[in-house]
């Protein structure tokens, strides 16, 4: 009988006493957290881009990395950039033909039809403003 007397309880309901806090379960998950804020004065990738941008204010890096894109249209779109961006600014198209001509190397085997045609339109294009000394 002393043994069971003197045994816990598993779930005794204790008693909440006045002016007391309630106290913290042993078991219990802390889930506060801070939130901080990054202050950047100046937007260093915007003047990294330079005047050489199309329309949508994307640069050679972007649209390069687009051709890569998960997305058949963002995919469809790249070329469609490439092509604005070469025709308005031509030294773009001279110093950087090696590094087009190497990201757009997996777009003749794409899933995507529309992915494909642009592609096809834009080779089109860059072959025949191209000098063929440059090919």
């Amino acid at each position: 009988l002393k043994q069971k007397k003197n045994a816990p309880k598993d779930f005794a309901k204790h008693k909440n006493k006045v002016g007391k806090k309630k106290q913290v379960a042993a078991n219990e998950t802390n889930t506060d957290f801070k939130v901080r804020q990054v202050h950047m004065p100046a937007q260093t990738a915007l003047e990294q881009k330079g005047e050489e941008v199309t329309h949508r204010k994307l640069g050679l890096l972007e649209l390069v990395a687009h051709v890569q894109h998960h997305s058949a249209k963002v995919r469809r779109d790249a070329f469609h950039g490439l092509r604005e961006l070469c025709s308005t600014h031509d030294g773009v198209l001279r110093s950087n033909l090696a590094r087009i001509v190497d990201a757009t190397t997996t777009a003749p085997i794409d899933s995507h039809a529309e992915v494909r045609s642009a592609f096809t339109s834009f080779q089109t294009w860059l072959i025949s403003v191209v000098p063929r000394i440059t090919i």
